[in-house]
């Protein structure tokens, strides 16, 4: 009798271990996918910035050239970029960029979701 309730006992501490092996492996793998994701983001923001900036210095350069002048393709330029800044600012003052990247974030989620659950 000893003998079988130390059996279950073993069999109970060994599936303790087992289950908190699996969470420990589940927490490290969502936090790997979340650095991931974070990392490429990044990265891609990065690569976005430098493609902007080259692109709005070649605009300007442009401008420049069309309007024989050497400093008014550069205000031009970045009167756009004020003119974005100041609707960026708006949009958060009003809340419609917070609720427009909440609903982002869930329709991104649900899409893993159901990729999940079609596989």
């Amino acid at each position: 009798m000893a003998s079988s309730a130390r059996k279950v006992i073993d069999n109970i501490v060994e599936f303790i271990e087992v289950k908190t092996e699996q969470i420990k492996l589940k927490i490290i793998t969502r936090i790997a996918r979340m650095l991931s994701g974070v990392i490429a983001i990044s990265m891609l923001a990065l690569f976005s910035m430098f493609f902007l900036f080259f692109l709005s210095f070649a605009f300007a350069e442009m401008i420049n050239m069309n309007l024989d002048s050497s400093y008014l393709g550069y205000l031009i330029v970045s009167g756009g970029f004020f003119l974005i800044i100041l609707i960026v600012i708006l949009l958060l003052k009003t809340g419609k960029m917070q609720k427009w990247i909440e609903n982002l974030i869930v329709r991104l989620e649900e899409a893993k979701y159901e990729q999940k659950r079609d596989n």
